[in-house]
């Protein structure tokens, strides 16, 4: 996570959206392909930039991207929860089903080419995760990758 916000950090800047992380240091390992992870982040801290540009075109007290993450079970089996929430336009209620399709884009042509939730759902099934959005139109989407921790 530290080396996805490293990339994302000077546009995020640029954009005047605060970013706000509330992860644990002690948190359990979890194996994964790096890169592969890095690309999911990346594209989730995308379309969220997108949000909140959209909603917030200037500076704004909730241009704010809160990135958490914490262990919890899942069927009996520990995993990790990363939690990226943001207040910007939201998505539809009758697209949020079609949000990982692959080509399915809410942005207008040439802005989104709708493979970066798909891409990102298939990377974290091959990883034995999930992915779970949460979204209200107009008001707040967010996004969870839940991942196995192997011991």
């Amino acid at each position: 996570m530290s080396d996805t916000l490293t990339l994302s950090e000077v546009q995020l800047q640029k954009e005047e959206i605060k970013i706000r992380v509330d992860i644990s240091h002690n948190f359990p390992e979890v194996t994964v392909h790096p890169q592969q992870i890095q690309q999911v982040f990346l594209n989730i801290i995308s379309n969220a930039r997108y949000a909140l540009n959209q909603k917030y075109p200037e500076a704004h007290e909730d241009k704010l991207l809160e990135i958490s993450g914490k262990e919890i079970t899942v069927s009996n089996l520990p995993c990790l929860k990363m939690i990226f929430y943001d207040h910007g336009i939201g998505i539809p209620a009758n697209s949020i089903e079609k949000v990982m399709d692959p080509f399915f884009t809410l942005k207008p042509r040439g802005k989104g080419t709708g493979l970066g939730l798909s891409i990102s759902h298939g990377i974290i099934n091959e990883h034995g995760g999930k992915i779970i959005i949460h979204s209200i139109e107009g008001e707040f989407t967010e996004v969870a990758v839940i991942l196995p921790i192997l011991k």
